[in-house]
């Protein structure tokens, strides 16, 4: 049985995303969930952010009114989001992108070393800003109605002739009783259906 967490794509690296759909649709790189994806300037942005926490201190931060010593800063703020509605090809794009930055930062063995290590390598921080987000809906956290549109997702899979269930051991997301499912030529077709009805709200 295969589980499809509400991931990342088959896309957060955790890296997924094929096989856990809900966690991260990103699929390809995201079987390690999540990890959801492009290079160049995140790294610079994690290590301006880092230098002006302390060695410029001189320099005031241009985006606070009235010196607000409350820096918010969201460590996904700028990455790639997967929307309910993207095409494998858009997942595809974002999650290659990801893994380009991964090899320029860290070699050929970096996706390998990445789903190995958790994400915690240094490729990883660098390339972090180009992984992509999976869609909020397919967040328990985010997403009140969690629960109820999961139970939308397998009636409709199942209608659709993907036989699919809910996670085992009372996990988020569902699962298809046959992982080989992931493999038929319906398989993507349905689940792009599915998700913007179950999660989206739509008929």
């Amino acid at each position: 049985m295969q589980n499809l967490t509400s991931r990342s794509l088959p896309g957060s690296p955790r890296l997924p995303r094929r096989a856990a759909r809900g966690a991260l649709l990103i699929a390809a790189a995201a079987t390690a969930i999540a990890v959801l994806t492009a290079c160049g300037g995140s790294a610079g942005t994690d290590d301006g952010g880092k230098a002006g926490g302390g060695d410029v201190a001189s320099l005031p931060s241009s985006g606070t009114a009235g010196g607000s010593a409350t820096a918010t800063t969201d460590p996904d703020a700028g990455r790639p989001q997967i929307r309910l509605d993207s095409s494998q090809d858009d997942r595809n794009r974002m999650m290659a992108a990801w893994e380009a930055c991964l090899k320029e930062k860290g070699g050929p063995n970096a996706l390998l070393e990445y789903k190995k290590k958790d994400g915690k390598t240094p490729a990883g921080t660098a390339c972090h800003s180009k992984l992509p987000l999976d869609p909020p809906e397919l967040d328990p956290a985010k997403n009140p109605h969690y629960n109820d549109d999961v139970r939308v997702m397998i009636q409709c899979m199942n209608s659709k002739g993907i036989k699919t269930e809910a996670a085992p051991n009372g996990g988020p997301g569902w699962a298809l009783v046959h992982g080989s499912d992931m493999g038929l030529p319906t398989y993507e077709p349905a689940e792009r259906a599915c998700l913007p009805k179950a999660f989206g709200g739509g008929s």
